[in-house]
C-alpha cells in the first residue's frame, strides 16, 4: 500500500495517528482504494485508556473518502472516539453526532531546548506494560503522575496528571521533567498534547521548554448518524 501521501511517520501532527493504525497491537485497520492506489484509511483501536470506547483514527485524500470509511466501517449502535487532524472537525460533524468536542495543541520539545527540573520526591515506576511512569506521592497515594501513554519509532507521548489539592506545588512539572529526560535519552521525541484550553498544562509544558509545533488535533466521541 503507498501511504506515504496521507500520513508520515517522522511528522509530530501524524505521530499518534501512525502509531494506533500501524503498529499498535489491537488494531482493526481498514482501507478504500481506487485503480491500486490507497485513497484512505481507518483505523478502529481497543486501548487501555477505555476498554469500552474504541480509538479511531483516519486519513484520506478527501472529505468524501472519509464519509465513506465511517460510513462502510462504523457500527452506528457504538459511539467511538474519534482523534483527527483539526481540518477533519467538519467532515466529522456531518457524519456524526458527537459530544465532548476538544481542540488539543502539539508540543515537542528537542534535547537542545530542555529544561529540567529536579525533585527528589520523584519516584520510577512503570506502567503494566512496562513504559516510564514518574510520580510524587503524599500521605501513600499518588498526587501527581506523567507517563509514556504510547511509543513509536520515532516519539513518545507523554501524560500527566495531578489530584486537584495538591496543585500549585510544582508536581506535574517534576513528573513531566523526569518523563521528558527518560523518553529524550531513548532518542525519541517527546510529545505533549493539550486542550488548547488548559493553560496550567500549557504553562508546564512552556516552562520545561516544550514547543507549539504549530499543529493542532481535533477529538471528540461519537456515533453515526442514522
Amino acid at each position: 500500500m503507498i501511504l506515504e501521501r496521507l500520513i508520515s511517520p517522522t511528522a509530530p501532527e501524524d505521530a499518534l495517528t501512525n502509531y494506533y493504525a500501524f503498529q499498535h497491537p489491537r488494531t482493526t485497520l481498514r482501507t478504500r482504494s481506487s485503480r491500486g492506489t490507497v485513497q484512505g484509511f481507518l483505523a478502529i483501536c481497543q486501548t487501555g485508556q477505555d476498554l469500552f470506547t474504541p480509538l479511531v483514527v483516519m486519513r484520506a485524500v478527501s472529505d468524501d473518502v472519509l464519509r465513506l470509511l465511517m460510513q462502510e466501517h462504523l457500527d452506528p449502535r457504538r459511539e467511538y472516539l474519534f482523534v483527527v487532524r483539526e481540518d477533519t472537525a467538519a467532515v466529522l460533524r456531518q457524519c456524526l453526532i458527537t459530544r465532548e468536542e476538544v481542540v488539543n495543541r502539539i508540543y515537542t520539545v528537542n534535547q537542545a531546548d530542555f529544561r529540567p527540573v529536579i525533585n527528589v520526591l520523584v519516584q520510577q515506576r512503570s506502567t503494566a506494560d512496562g513504559r516510564p511512569r514518574f510520580e510524587i506521592r503524599s500521605g501513600g497515594e499518588v498526587g501527581a503522575v506523567a507517563a509514556v501513554t504510547w511509543q513509536s519509532d520515532h516519539f513518545a507521548e507523554i501524560g500527566v496528571g495531578t489530584v486537584e489539592a495538591q496543585r500549585g506545588r510544582g508536581w506535574g512539572k517534576a513528573v513531566v521533567s523526569a518523563c521528558t529526560a527518560v523518553v529524550l535519552a531513548a532518542r525519541l521525541t517527546p510529545l505533549y498534547i493539550v486542550a488548547e484550553d488548559n493553560l496550567p498544562s500549557i504553562h508546564i509544558a512552556e516552562t520545561l521548554g516544550y514547543r507549539f509545533t504549530g499543529k493542532r488535533e481535533f477529538s471528540c466521541r461519537g456515533r453515526l448518524r442514522v
